[in-house]
């Protein structure tokens, strides 16, 4: 199937019993293992649900979400920290509710071709509507493989804890040795549209 084509024809679907997963593969074993054998029992136990990217009867990808909550005090961000406490009048010791992807991949018949930034800028936007409409949340975490760090740092502009600057300065060393190594980043969901 054509990229462009997928980028114009996919669909999000809830995640329900009828999707065939057979086919889906990824890069990194654990995420199609976590939609083959995972998902659909974390979404009935309403721990995470997840919506398979279809395009034609296809699944090429998929996302995962649930609630997280962030200490303000663990952000490397001092700017975006410092502004929500003046903002809401809190200390940084405040919890402040978030959104967490536990999961996002594509197919990897269709990946590093740009549909994974593309369907990622939805999620994200859907995520903002949520924010606006239905619930209140500030941030937008995601524990990233060491192998996805720059797509959602570089690409998506989300921040990493300043407890990790350390490993942040040996990534291409940490994904030569341990590349299923995990990154908790974070983007303030005011960000999205900038």
């Amino acid at each position: 199937m054509d990229i462009e084509y997928i980028k114009d024809n996919y669909i999000f679907e809830k995640l329900n019993e009828n999707h065939n997963l057979d086919d889906f593969e990824c890069e990194i074993e654990d995420l199609a293992k976590f939609l083959k054998e995972d998902a659909w029992n974390q979404q009935n136990m309403n721990l995470s649900l997840t919506h398979v990217v279809i395009c034609d009867g296809i699944v090429v990808g998929y996302v995962s979400i649930l609630t997280d909550a962030m200490k303000l005090r663990i952000l490397e961000d001092k700017e975006t920290k410092d502004k929500i406490c003046s903002k809401l009048n809190i200390s940084e010791n405040n919890v402040i509710p978030a959104i967490k992807i536990g999961r996002f991949a594509i197919d990897k018949r269709y990946a590093h071709n740009g549909l994974g930034k593309h369907v990622f800028r939805n999620v994200m936007l859907s995520i903002l509507d949520i924010s606006e409409n239905i619930v209140g949340l500030r941030f937008i975490t995601v524990d990233a493989y060491a192998t996805a760090f720059g797509f959602y740092v570089e690409k998506h502009k989300f921040k990493y804890l300043k407890k990790d600057q350390k490993d942040v300065d040996s990534l291409n060393k940490i994904i030569k040795i341990d590349p299923e190594r995990s990154f908790s980043l974070y983007k303030d969901i005011k960000s999205i549209l900038k």
